[in-house]
């Protein structure tokens, strides 16, 4: 039996935001921890699922953050960013840079490329990328970003993010 539910959305944010959320978790995403460092010097890091390709020519990425993040100041000042794609047996990395306080690079080892933002070793995917385009979409920042150096590993599992839960995915030889 379906379980499907069906809404109207309404104009200017009149709108069931839960419903809203429980729609946009049916779509699996891969997780990722986008990292930058601070005016300051202090590396900079979050948790992100909403990252994606925009073109090949020229190589450009995107993630979004939300405006409330407290790793936004960072971002706008940097102009630059990692990110960083996380591995199924990376969850524990991707709650810990989910923290509201402490330090989220507590026991991390980081690299610094070109542009100095950190690089977390290890990931299936590093996308090192220089801030291309920025602006406001709604409650979050789009950073668009092109990417100058990478480095990716497909001998890993994904580490998935669907209906507000982490999961594995196994992928087929």
């Amino acid at each position: 039996m379906s379980q499907a539910v069906t809404i109207e959305l309404g104009e200017g944010g009149a709108h069931d935001a839960r419903a809203l959320r429980s729609a946009f978790g049916c779509f699996t995403t891969g997780v990722t921890v986008v990292t930058t460092t601070g005016e300051d010097g202090r590396r900079v890091g979050l948790t992100a699922n909403s990252f994606t390709s925009v073109s090949l020519d020229p190589p450009l990425a995107l993630v979004c953050v939300d405006l409330k993040s407290k790793s936004l100041p960072a971002l706008d000042a940097a102009g630059r960013f990692t990110v960083n794609v996380l591995h199924a047996d990376q969850q524990l990395m991707a709650r810990q840079f989910t923290l509201k306080e402490g330090d989220r690079f507590a026991g991390v080892e980081t690299e610094a490329w070109s542009t100095g933002a950190p690089i977390l070793p290890g990931c299936m995917a590093n996308f090192e990328c220089v801030t291309h385009q920025v602006f406001d979409a709604g409650d979050h920042r789009v950073y668009v970003g092109r990417v100058v150096k990478l480095r990716y590993d497909p001998g890993h599992e994904p580490l998935v993010y669907l209906q507000g839960r982490f999961r594995r995915v196994h992928v087929e030889e």
